[in-house]
């Protein structure tokens, strides 16, 4: 008779499934001495306890035949129990293969097995792995998904590495799951999973410890797979947001006015035929200022001392261009001047002060350009100050590209930590002061 043809909204057939036959064999085996274990044991204490007792009465005349038949008696019940136990053990054993057979699944060794192995690989410290392993193995969701009916017993001993949950304690006495957690030391660690029987190892295993071994495994591979994948987000995160800081950073750094390389350019055009010596020193210090100008353009991070030569070939080309009207001192001890210093600040304020501050007054007039080490108790900073001694202060002071624009890029770059105060200077001129901490020699 032909089998009836398979439909789409039935359920696709079952394959038929043939067990190893020494598999089997093997486990019916050790069904059967399992499940007999306990009671070969007690019996067999009650038989060697039984001569003892029998010889507790008198010996009587034929007292010696009445004992031989009480130990026949008694063994042959026991032997008949054996058997009893036998039959019922085989038939748990082959109720369970034919479960298996009805669900697609082949016999394996670990099916029959009272204890199961499990490793994982964790991309985490031995810490954090432990502290993950705790969090995930003590929560309500993996006893239901075991069949208790709250959360494990658990415990966990973090200086072994060790943790171990089960259905009630004390854990030795039923199945349970021990956990150890790898003590060596580097970015990523294993977790070496056991599954344990307790006294359940008298009884017919039908794959209760692979099922428990599997769903506790499954349970710890999710939980690190998704805590690692939140960490790779938030990395993937910080990284956006680093990379649209620095074309942010970029942008604001390339608002430089075009004026003064042209005005300068210019400058030079009249040098060249009236002082060639000044129109060749000129050209020299422009030179410097655009080696110096141009990496600045495109890197978010620069030294005091690259800054430093920046602002001396700026001031220099201005002393030309300006005259006796212009003096300036640059000023930074040798050991500061490695130290990291945002790039295109320290020149805005210099540009400031000779734009708002002497090219205005119709005097001679000082810019002071210098540096120190400080410390709040807290972070490491480095100040650099900017004093000229101009017409101070003004309405135009400070617009479009100038204190706005380094305001925001300090705020961008150190938060908090960096400030930017600007003030009358002393009778006369302006006093700046730029201060950012010291994030180290390599940042």
């Amino acid at each position: 008779m032909s089998s009836p043809p398979f439909l789409p909204f039935n359920e696709p057939p079952v394959p038929e499934v043939e067990h190893d036959r020494s598999l089997v064999r093997s486990y019916l085996l050790q069904s059967a001495l399992r499940f007999n274990a306990g009671s070969l044991l007690f019996l067999s204490l009650a038989i060697a306890l039984l001569p003892l007792w029998l010889n507790f009465g008198p010996d009587a005349p034929g007292e010696v035949g009445h004992h031989k038949l009480t130990l026949y008696i008694v063994g042959g019940v026991a032997l008949a129990v054996m058997a009893w136990l036998a039959l019922i053990s085989s038939g748990i054993a082959r109720n369970f293969l034919v479960r298996l057979g009805e669900e697609g699944k082949a016999l394996c060794t670990e099916a029959i097995a009272s204890s199961v192995t499990r490793r994982i690989d964790a991309p985490f410290n031995t810490y954090t792995t432990f502290d993950l392993c705790t969090e995930s193995l003590s929560g309500l969701a993996l006893g239901t998904a075991l069949g208790y009916s709250g959360p494990p017993a658990f415990v966990h001993d973090p200086f072994k590495g060790r943790i171990a949950l089960g259905r009630w304690r004390p854990m030795a006495l039923g199945r349970h799951v021990e956990v150890r957690v790898s003590s060596d030391l580097g970015p990523s660690c294993r977790i070496e999973l056991r599954c344990r029987p307790g006294l359940a190892w008298f009884a017919i295993q039908q794959g209760e410890s692979l099922k428990t071994a599997e769903i506790v495994s499954a349970q710890l591979r999710q939980h690190l797979t998704r805590h690692a994948n939140a960490l790779d987000a938030a990395r993937r995160e910080r990284e956006l947001e680093r990379t649209s800081l620095q074309a942010r950073l970029s942008a604001l750094q390339a608002q430089v006015e075009p004026h003064f390389l042209f005005n300068t350019l210019a400058n030079l055009k009249y040098l060249i035929r009236t002082d060639q010596q000044a129109a060749q020193d000129m050209l020299d210090h422009l030179v410097g200022y655009l080696q110096n100008a141009m990496p600045d353009m495109r890197s978010v991070s620069s030294t005091l001392g690259r800054e430093m030569d920046l602002v001396n070939d700026y001031l220099a080309v201005m002393r030309i261009r300006m005259g006796a009207r212009l003096r300036f001192a640059v000023e930074a001890a040798e050991e500061l001047r490695s130290l990291p210093f945002p790039p295109a600040m320290l020149i805005s304020l210099v540009e400031n002060a000779v734009k708002h501050g002497l090219e205005r007054a119709s005097r001679p007039g000082l810019i002071t350009i210098s540096a120190r080490h400080e410390s709040d108790g807290k972070d490491e900073l480095l100040s650099v100050s900017v004093v000229d001694d101009g017409v101070g202060l003004t309405e135009q002071a400070g617009q479009g590209t100038g204190l706005a624009n380094i305001a925001e890029r300090l705020l961008l770059l150190y938060g908090r930590k960096a400030s930017l105060f600007v003030e009358p200077g002393d009778g006369q001129g302006v006093h700046a002061l730029l201060t950012v901490p010291i994030v180290g020699r390599h940042a």
